[in-house]
């Protein structure tokens, strides 16, 4: 018992390293050359020799320099929280729902999105495919239970915590791991986004936020899209496995929009 414990905080000290210290510790330092330097000199390491310097000599005692060092990993991981919580927001934006505050704009995004799809020079076929989301990332997933429920009668948002359930690990594997790959792009964001109050006094900082967050983006929606693909093949090739669940007899070896609407019902317990 006591080295699966140990096993454990190694672990969990890992992660805490790995995932809020270590890129804290970054935004800190590019936190402190938006303080020192400026944007006619960007790169002008005499500032951060002085401040340097300065702090130096004071961190001769050992306990000094234990508590100064305790006071940046603090700092560091309050970073860290703040991204993560910052990531979660991204999340939020990109899939939704929005929140009740934000319907208002939703609703006008949406429309603009709308409006532009109907217009191009290759609309959708169907209306039911036009964005009806404010995100592309949103209206990415949105499609995956209205093409479902088109095709089996399926809702995918009752069906899938069933169906995850009673997956194969080798068909959960590559789910798991773009829902991951959308994480990581949120956060990579988050942070993007954290960096850029720092570009209005120091422009690099600014510019690595800029391409920090539009690499997240367009991670996000690679993943978000992934996700997408994969929570669709997964109904379609496990139709008999959904059968068997749900105590369907398959006509022609498929699932027919009346058997989906049992399910659905059956699912919402009636409701």
């Amino acid at each position: 018992m006591g080295g699966f414990l140990t096993h454990l905080a190694d672990k969990l000290a890992e992660k805490w390293l790995s995932l809020l210290v270590l890129p804290g510790l970054l935004f800190l330092a590019a936190a402190s050359c938006a303080r020192l330097l400026h944007h006619g000199a960007p790169f002008d390491h005499r500032p951060l020799t002085a401040a340097l310097r300065h702090v130096g000599p004071r961190l001769h005692e050992p306990a000094s320099a234990v508590l100064a060092l305790a006071g940046v990993l603090l700092a560091a991981a309050a970073a860290g929280l703040a991204a993560r919580c910052l990531a979660a927001l991204v999340q939020r934006v990109w899939a939704g729902p929005w929140p009740a505050w934000a319907a208002p704009a939703a609703r006008v995004i949406t429309r603009s999105r709308r409006s532009r799809a109907a217009r191009s020079p290759e609309p959708p076929a169907v209306t039911r495919y036009l964005p009806d989301r404010p995100t592309w990332i949103a209206d990415r997933l949105r499609l995956v239970d209205d093409r479902v429920h088109a095709e089996y009668g399926l809702r995918i948002a009752l069906l899938w915590p069933r169906l995850w359930l009673a997956l194969p690990p080798e068909q959960r594997a590559p789910v798991d791991a773009a829902r991951t790959a959308f994480a990581e792009a949120a956060a990579l964001t988050a942070w993007g986004l954290l960096y850029l109050p720092l570009g209005l006094a120091w422009w690099p900082a600014g510019l690595a936020g800029l391409v920090a967050a539009a690499a997240g983006v367009r991670q996000g929606r690679a993943g978000a899209a992934a996700f997408a693909d994969l929570a669709e093949a997964a109904v379609d090739v496990n139709q008999q496995l959904i059968a068997s669940l749900f105590g369907l007899t398959l006509r022609d070896g498929r699932i027919t929009p009346d058997d989906g609407a049992r399910v659905n019902d059956r699912l919402n317990k009636g409701a």
